[in-house]
């Protein structure tokens, strides 16, 4: 269809536009108006993705931002590390939970969803109960060691950590619904909520790490509340040996091991490094680099958005012709956008920290240039790397994790005690980027003109 707009566009000029595009608006019933109605709906789908993550991902980075300009560095810094030990529960209820959900809830169970939900929610509560206990008893061993303040911010996350892990789950829940726009109605009073709590907690200067954690969890309770009643959550049938419960139990056990193996691997390379500078510079070492990877959150949770729209979508897509124009064109947008964002942070690396944490964390405001191409190869590794989940093939995801993780945590480590944060900066780079290719080279052999989910890897 665009071939021939541009001939006809070369031919008659310019004139041919407008009748070409009303002939789109009256919808005649060619297969190119049905091309382009499906990409327009897949466009729109990738919209409310995209906007649902921005106002999540406003709200906490907006958060971020006056925790860091307003706490000391060593408060801070505490934050970045109890930050750190909360995205590591939330590796394993994501693997356990969320990731086989986006794939069972839009295949398996997709007739089923309500009762679906309602059994992932009987789940999320054991995990909750389960973590609380473990946070409960490192706090106490923290506070026994003389280390208050690390206890008290592990305290705060027992309370509150349950409710926002619940509000991820609820959120994806409704890309498995293919309803985005839901997930963004959510984001608009999440975000409405964060920072009415948190700009009220700053006037009556009471802004701590634990009043921070405490307006998450109560935005993120509202939230998920609202969430489970429009997407009719009910509750899941008996726990019987054919039960939807049980079945489900052991699908994602199936599938959740691996992805638990998965994102525990994401997990060590991308955070270890907060509980290691401390040994190297003091809970301040925590606090720059966590400052400086503010920059980099915008997009790379703009990045999982999609890709918790994309991974449904190609699960559906399987066997088809547009599974593969699908991930090329995600490819073309999101790496496009990632190298613009990445020079935009390199150029005004020094003008941009100083503005937003008000002339604190200058001194490595230069590592922007490092920690700006982290989203460019993000966008490699999980597009790609959704292509394989979509063929329920996590195993391979695992290998192409594990080997970037022992490549980067080997390399970062050394570094990090050697140099510092600049250790740090070049051992996360690393980590992405060895990602990017590992995921490249095992989803260039699969077969996605298979509908029987038989593939081939090289």
């Amino acid at each position: 269809m665009a071939k021939e707009l541009g001939r006809a566009i070369q031919a008659h000029g310019i004139r041919v536009l407008l009748p070409w595009l009303l002939h789109i608006i009256k919808g005649h019933k060619s297969a190119g108006t049905h091309q382009t109605r499906s990409l327009i709906h897949w466009l729109v789908k990738g919209f409310w993705a995209v906007t649902d993550q921005g106002l999540f991902a406003t709200s906490n980075f907006v958060l971020n931002i006056l925790l860091a300009r307003w706490l000391s560095p060593q408060d801070y810094g505490a934050f970045a590390v109890m930050f750190a030990v909360f995205l590591f529960l939330g590796t394993l209820h994501t693997g356990l939970l969320t990731q086989p959900m986006l794939v069972f809830g839009s295949g398996k169970y997709k007739n089923r969803l309500s009762e679906y939900l309602g059994t992932l929610l009987g789940g999320h509560l054991s995990f909750a109960i389960l973590s609380g206990f473990l946070l409960l008893l490192a706090s106490l061993g923290l506070k026994l060691a003389g280390l208050s303040s690390l206890s008290m911010v592990l305290l705060d996350l027992t309370l509150a950590g349950p409710f926002i892990l619940l509000l991820w789950l609820m959120r994806r829940a409704c890309y498995m619904h293919l309803e985005p726009h839901l997930a963004a109605s959510g984001g608009a009073l999440y975000m409405a909520l964060m920072l009415a709590g948190a700009y009220a907690l700053y006037l009556l200067e009471w802004l701590t790490t634990g009043s921070a954690l405490g307006v998450m969890g109560f935005s993120s309770l509202v939230v998920s509340l609202w969430l489970a009643v429009r997407l009719h959550v009910k509750r899941p049938p008996p726990f019987r040996r054919d039960s939807l419960s049980r079945a489900a139990l052991v699908d994602h056990w199936r599938y959740g091991r691996w992805s638990v193996a998965q994102e525990a691997t994401t997990w060590a390379p991308g955070n270890i490094y907060f509980l290691l500078l401390p040994l190297w510079g003091g809970l301040e070492a925590s606090a720059s680099l966590k400052a400086l990877s503010n920059f980099v959150m915008p997009v790379s949770m703009g990045i999982v958005a999609f890709y918790s729209f994309l991974l449904p979508s190609l699960t559906q897509a399987r066997g088809e012709a547009r599974f593969g124009t699908l991930v090329r064109n995600s490819l073309v947008l999101f790496v496009f956008g990632s190298v613009l964002y990445w020079l935009l942070l390199g150029l005004f690396h020094d003008p941009l920290v100083a503005w937003l944490y008000g002339g604190q964390y200058r001194e490595d405001a230069q590592l922007l240039w490092l920690l700006g191409s982290i989203p460019l190869a993000m966008s490699v590794q999980m597009i790609l790397g959704a292509t394989l989940q979509a063929f329920e093939r996590p195993d391979q995801v695992f290998k192409g994790y594990a080997f970037s993780a022992i490549l980067g945590l080997t390399l970062g480590v050394t570094l990090t005690f050697a140099c510092g944060i600049t250790g740090a900066a070049v051992g996360l780079v690393a980590y992405a980027a060895a990602t990017a290719g590992a995921i490249a080279y095992l989803s260039s052999g699969l077969d996605t003109t298979s509908t029987e989910g038989e593939r081939k890897h090289t």
